[in-house]
């Protein structure tokens, strides 16, 4: 069974293929990063003259989209979701101490007198588009935030409050369903540590993101993407901390959680690296760390459709994590949370992790990846289509 812990001995080695980027500021013309910030100010990253080949993966552009053209791709696995929710137990596997769970390890969705149907994609009508998280304006903020918000303020039972939106993420990766549809009700079905984790995040934030848009009654609303790739986007965004006008906390702050690593606040440097273990690297040095880091994720370690996505979710055998997955995507999630609560919550264990608002954001960006790494190489790095993976359809119950 996957879990944070294990995906991150997975984590893809340094190698000596991957370029070497300059570790000072002052040694390199073409490098220059400020990080003077003091923990009252408002954290800002001044990226001056970057070398092209660091910023490769780092400017967003339209890859922040929500690439829906290819949503067909994610629609066909092996291993198929149970059509009968009464088999949904409680969802603890990699929970270090249920007892303890503060959010609770019951994540089975609401009961239904109504026969799932297979989702028919609505037809096309605008475009949304994903915006950096460190480039929002004001008044996107502010919509965002009103989503949230709207979200939280619905009954815990309605299908698309905060609490139900939370709890899919936990039933999926935390064993409350068994492969029972695939004859093996001993295997807990998991949507980590192989090809699953791409299109099944891809459906999750599709729908999240419309669901956010219709709350507020605005079609065109597209998630922010935490651009933890790009040297101005290497810190938790200020958003998810600040104060709302009049306060004096953060608490009444709709993005905000509880469940942080305080010593992972703006202005702290993001490690994309990271198991538990501070790097004690200074402000430039884990800039650079990271830029390197990603570019073993994205192009040297990601040399195959199997390297990038994971190999393919079949019952019964052994399946592995792609180069994202094991290595930035689970460094962001052990970096946020909180390390002194029970189970790390709530980014730090996946059954938790959906009650922080920066989980969609984290991964929207790790959607945006997925089609950034296509595009680094159209003729090579496909999706993961073969003839075993269009067998079945693997049907979320919601």
């Amino acid at each position: 069974m996957a879990s944070l812990s294990s995906l991150s001995s997975t984590l893809p080695t340094t190698t000596s293929r991957q370029p070497s980027f300059p570790k000072s500021a002052c040694s390199s013309p073409r490098f220059k990063v400020s990080c003077n910030a003091s923990a009252d100010e408002t954290p800002k990253l001044i990226l001056q003259n970057v070398d092209r080949r660091n910023m490769l993966l780092g400017l967003g552009g339209l890859y922040g989209a929500a690439n829906l053209t290819n949503i067909g791709s994610a629609l066909a696995y092996p291993i198929t979701a149970p059509d009968d929710i009464s088999s949904c137990v409680a969802a603890d596997t990699g929970v270090q101490d249920p007892n303890n769970a503060v959010r609770g390890v019951a994540c089975c969705p609401p009961a239904s007198a109504s026969t799932p149907k297979p989702y028919v994609l609505p037809q096309f009508t605008d475009l949304r588009i994903r915006p950096a998280a460190q480039r929002l304006t004001p008044d996107y903020v502010a919509k965002y935030k009103a989503a949230i918000a709207a979200m939280k303020a619905l009954p815990d039972d309605h299908p698309h409050s905060w609490k139900q939106q939370g709890k899919i993420h936990c039933a999926y990766c935390n064993g409350a369903y068994s492969q029972e549809m695939n004859g093996r009700p001993d295997l807990k079905l998991q949507v980590h540590n192989s090809s699953l984790f791409f299109p099944f995040h891809r459906w999750y934030l599709y729908f999240y993101e419309r669901i956010l848009g219709k709350l507020i009654d605005d079609p065109t609303f597209a998630l922010p993407y935490w651009n933890w790739d790009n040297p101005t986007g290497m810190m938790l965004p200020a958003m998810f901390e600040e104060n709302e006008a009049g306060a004096t906390n953060p608490r009444s702050n709709p993005i905000f959680d509880p469940y942080r690593n305080v010593a992972h606040l703006p202005p702290a440097i993001l490690d994309l690296q990271f198991r538990g273990t501070e790097s004690g690297l200074n402000c430039v040095d884990q800039i650079s760390t990271n830029l390197s880091s990603m570019y073993g994720q994205m192009v040297t370690s990601a040399t195959s459709t199997e390297a990038f996505f994971g190999s393919d979710p079949v019952p019964d055998v052994r399946s592995t994590p792609g180069t994202i997955e094991s290595g930035s995507h689970t460094a962001v999630h052990i970096w946020v949370g909180n390390p002194r609560m029970p189970n790390r919550e709530d980014l730090g264990n996946f059954y938790s992790a959906g009650y922080d608002p920066v989980f969609y954001v984290h991964h929207a960006n790790v959607d945006r990846l997925w089609k950034i790494w296509k595009d680094l190489n159209p003729f090579a790095n496909k999706d993961p289509i073969t003839e075993r993976l269009v067998e079945r359809i693997v049907r979320v119950l919601r």
